[in-house]
């Protein structure tokens, strides 16, 4: 029952942003509020469910990707930037950023997951040390690739380019991890 709430606040929060009422949640589910209060003791608290929600599923994946021995270190780079979760509501996650102004206490853990580049500050050592990467900094690294998949999950621009979101973040890791430049040495 939780998570069928907590999908059902995910599509609220993709058509109404993070300020949807309980009540347009009920409707949307056909159940009473009290339901929802039976599950949730509070909109905070379901707040709470959709970003750990969201988060568990990515970082299942990451952990996937990781232990996956088959992947050189930009195979892994490439594929954890890549992921997406399973629902594809979850995408409305673009809508998160209302958290910081409505909801900042959610909005810290949503910057703590974001910033939380252990793995992949890890991997991009690997790959210096094994010289597949050029000594990068990582924070910049870690900024760019945040910021682009946050630009990229605008629903409006997929539509008007009339792209996936999958080739979006495919174009995006192509670009970050391979450059613009076709053939030319770095000086």
């Amino acid at each position: 029952m939780r998570i069928r709430i907590i999908q059902g606040a995910i599509e609220e929060t993709g058509e109404k942003g993070i300020k949807f009422t309980m009540s347009d949640l009920a409707r949307r589910l056909g159940m009473s509020k009290r339901t929802l209060y039976e599950n949730f003791s509070a909109k905070e608290e379901l707040i709470d469910g959709i970003v750990e929600h969201f988060f568990s599923e990515i970082k299942k994946k990451e952990e996937t990707i990781l232990k996956d021995e088959s992947l050189d270190t930009l195979e892994k780079l490439k594929a954890i930037a890549m992921i997406l979760p399973n629902d594809p509501k979850l995408m409305y996650i673009s809508r998160f950023y209302e958290m910081k102004r409505y909801y900042p206490k959610h909005w810290i853990k949503v910057e703590k997951w974001l910033n939380d580049w252990e793995p992949e500050s890890g991997l991009i050592e690997e790959g210096i040390k094994s010289g597949r990467i050029k000594k990068v900094n990582s924070i910049v690294f870690r900024k760019m690739i945040i910021e682009s998949m946050m630009a990229l999950v605008d629903r409006s621009f997929l539509m008007k380019n009339d792209i996936t979101l999958r080739e979006a973040l495919h174009g995006m890791v192509d670009i970050i991890l391979y450059g613009l430049v076709v053939g030319e040495k770095e000086n």
